[in-house]
């Protein structure tokens, strides 16, 4: 059995299943389902939030026999049907296209000696089990849980692989002894349909929704209880995660909300906590083994390295490559740690060669991680796929600067000729709204700079719609044309020295 399996008697919504006994149950009465049906659901069930391969089922559920597709189908439907899937907003199977199966719902494993349903309150609330490496984060999940605590309602938001979901996590466990078993985690990244919401959010707090109103009903129904609801991964469903928050926050005096997104959910009581990078050594920093180990993001780094390679001890000749790699990884708690999975089998040298590369940069990987985590390209597609035809043109074209570039830089290099260049402000505004770009207000002007991490997936996307030539022309030509302006050496502090080195 994998580690992250369930056994034993398992809740979700209303329901109970024992594979044990093989019996499926609504509030202790059981449900007529076939053997088929309940082996499909079972392997669901004990493998929440992972998409499973239907040929992986017929394998499982047929072994040995060649079966068609449809057959499993129709068990499915079944299943659907028996549980009221799609019903009233609740969601518990998801049809993932091209891919499989998956269980949606939050599950609790009762454990191996059966226990009686009213023992559910006692677990249902729980976090998810999950090991957590929290290094340079105290400060933000205090922070955060003092904010929480008074204003009942934050928003953690920042660029994926930022670590939103593990600080979430720990501020949950932070305010414990003020939720008890009240605190609901709720995982939306799976959901394909914003109608699902509501069902996800009532699921995961064992009620079930029969209303044709299911926010209404979910409200009414949480109005006198005081709990926590961490509502994670919204971007992709933020309309609808909207909607829901909003309600429970002007609706009710006791719900509190933290919800994990790239973009702000923009309604009313939302206070966001802007989630940055960790600090990584700059580059006049101190270059010794006990200097940079000062810095969050090498701390990080060397337990990683650690943990997949046994002791690892940092040395002051190894110094400069890790303070190389944690700038190119721009301190991005996911990207090290796709990383130091990286030198536990290149070693650390040719794994910062590696990365210079902007492709194999992209191609970090982490195989048992959340599908979005999955590689840093993943991480980034999750993003590009919920940006606006606008928005994927203008950060596309942004790629040749490295460093920080201001607006008109911007309406140089990615507008076309008399295009307006509101547009290409709106864009920006856009970008930097979904956690894309980051951005530097001085007293003159905003500066803005590209992750190198999102900046190597938009040359992608440049090269992609062959459009490299003329985009690095035109930063070219902005970038002459401001060294040829009376005050040089104003310009030139403007302009990063590493896009100056570019662009020369």
């Amino acid at each position: 059995m994998a580690d992250d399996e369930l056994r034993g008697d398992l809740l979700f919504g209303p329901f109970e299943l024992s594979s044990k006994e093989r019996v499926l149950q609504r509030d202790g009465v059981a449900l007529p389902l076939g053997s088929r049906a309940l082996d499909i659901l079972i392997y669901l069930v004990e493998r929440p939030g992972k998409v499973i391969a239907k040929q992986e089922l017929i394998d499982h559920v047929w072994p040995g026999v060649t079966v068609e597709e449809g057959n499993l189908r129709v068990h499915v439907a079944a299943i659907r049907k028996a549980l009221g899937d799609g019903q009233f907003g609740n969601r518990y199977i998801t049809n993932v296209k091209g891919r499989g199966y998956s269980f949606v719902g939050a599950v609790v494993a009762l454990g191996g000696a059966r226990e009686s349903r009213n023992a559910k309150s006692n677990y249902q609330g729980r976090l998810p089990v999950r090991p957590i490496m929290m290094i340079g984060r105290d400060t933000v999940v205090s922070e955060v849980s003092s904010k929480l605590r008074n204003e009942r309602f934050v928003t953690l938001l920042g660029p994926g692989g930022i670590g939103k979901t593990t600080i979430a996590l720990a501020v949950g466990r932070a305010v414990t002894e003020e939720f008890g078993s009240e605190i609901y985690f709720v995982d939306l990244e799976s959901l394909t349909d914003p109608h699902q919401v509501a069902g996800a959010v009532a699921t995961s707090l064992g009620i079930s929704l029969k209303s044709t109103d299911p926010v209404l009903e979910l409200v009414d129904l949480v109005r006198s209880r005081k709990l926590l609801i961490i509502l994670d991964s919204c971007e992709h469903v933020i309309e609808a995660v909207a909607l829901i928050a909003e309600q429970l926050y002007q609706e009710t005096q006791q719900v509190y909300l933290l919800t994990t997104s790239r973009e702000l959910l923009k309604v009313e009581g939302e206070n966001c906590c802007r989630v940055l990078p960790l600090d990584s050594p700059t580059d006049g920093s101190e270059l010794t083994a006990n200097a940079l180990l000062r810095y969050p993001a090498v701390q990080l780094f060397v337990r990683r390295v650690a943990a997949r390679a046994g002791g690892v001890v940092l040395t002051d000749e190894e110094a400069p490559l890790v303070a190389e790699m944690c700038r190119k990884l721009d301190g991005m708690p996911l990207a090290i740690e796709l990383a130091a999975g990286q030198v536990a089998a290149l070693g650390l040298k040719d794994t910062v060669s590696r990365l210079v590369s902007q492709p194999e940069l992209l191609k970090l990987s982490h195989r048992t991680a959340v599908p979005r985590h999955r590689t840093l390209r993943a991480t980034l597609d999750w993003s590009y796929d919920l940006l606006s035809d606008a928005e994927r043109i203008v950060l596309r074209r942004i790629a040749p600067f490295v460093g920080h570039f201001t607006l008109e830089g911007a309406r140089h290099v990615a507008g076309e000729p008399g295009e307006d260049a509101g547009e290409i402000f709106d864009a920006i505004a856009g970008l930097v709204e979904k956690s894309l770009i980051a951005t530097r207000v001085d007293e003159a002007q905003a500066h803005y700079r590209l992750l190198d991490t999102t900046r190597a997936y938009a040359l992608e996307k440049l090269e992609e719609h062959a459009e490299v030539d003329v985009v690095v022309r035109r930063h070219a030509e902005y970038i002459a044309g401001h060294l040829a302006t009376p005050n040089r050496i104003r310009a030139e502090r403007m302009l990063d020295k590493r896009t100056l080195r570019r662009a020369g």
